[in-house]
């Protein structure tokens, strides 16, 4: 098994999109929350790579409405970018199973809960998540949902002593992938990329994602 899993989100442009599935990145990311400039319009995105690890990314979304992309999309994955608490997320369990036992066609999914992180005082709030989130997602804190594309200081993440595996998020750029490379954190699992490898909202620079995933799996070396 690879050592660190790397997820490429924001992905809303289909001819880019096409081109960045010749990298088979670990898990690729959909936006669907209006507001953003990534939101997902056009769903012919979806039968692209259909082998991929699809995450869906929500935010204050209803239960109903997550299921019904899960299920539409075929998504692996739904990530909460919101202010959904653990009670929501057991919710989302609970509607979930009834779903798998219900209805044949629906897919099980993972639950990951991304978490705004400026101090150590922010991880106070994830012993509640623990039982009820599969991962979390470690991003730059904001006032505004989604993220910044502005790094925190990751150093903070030495604190972080649950045994609730995590992607590293937030201001992410191809300079940082030898760093990345060795970053040393036994529940780190992967590193969540998106605007620090864009020429604009929704269009990745490809050749970017390519030597950040190829350094981080050790095919290139530092100098």
């Amino acid at each position: 098994m690879k050592r660190f899993q790397i997820k490429v989100c924001g992905n809303n442009n289909v001819e880019n999109f096409t081109t960045l599935t010749q990298l088979e990145p670990d898990y690729v990311g959909f936006i669907f929350y209006p507001k953003s400039a990534r939101f997902v319009k056009d769903e012919t995105i979806f039968s692209i790579f259909p082998n991929a690890e699809k995450v869906g990314v929500f935010v204050n979304e209803s239960i109903e409405n997550i299921l019904q992309k899960v299920k539409h999309y075929k998504l692996d994955v739904v990530q909460l970018h919101g202010d959904e608490d653990a009670f929501f997320c057991e919710e989302l369990i609970n509607a979930k199973h009834q779903y798998l036992l219900t209805d044949d066609d629906f897919l099980d999914f993972k639950i990951w809960k991304a978490i705004g992180i400026k101090s150590e005082e922010d991880f106070n709030q994830l012993t509640t998540y623990q039982q009820v989130v599969d991962s979390f997602v470690f991003d730059t804190k904001s006032v505004d949902y989604g993220g910044t594309g502005r790094k925190f200081d990751w150093q903070l993440l030495t604190n972080y002593q649950l045994s609730t595996p995590f992607l590293l998020s937030g201001g992410i750029q191809l300079e940082d992938a030898f760093l990345l490379k060795n970053f040393q954190h036994p529940q780190c699992i992967g590193f969540d990329i998106n605007s620090g490898f864009e020429v604009e909202p929704g269009i990745k620079k490809i050749e970017e994602v390519k030597q950040f995933i190829d350094t981080i799996d050790g095919r290139i070396e530092q100098n």
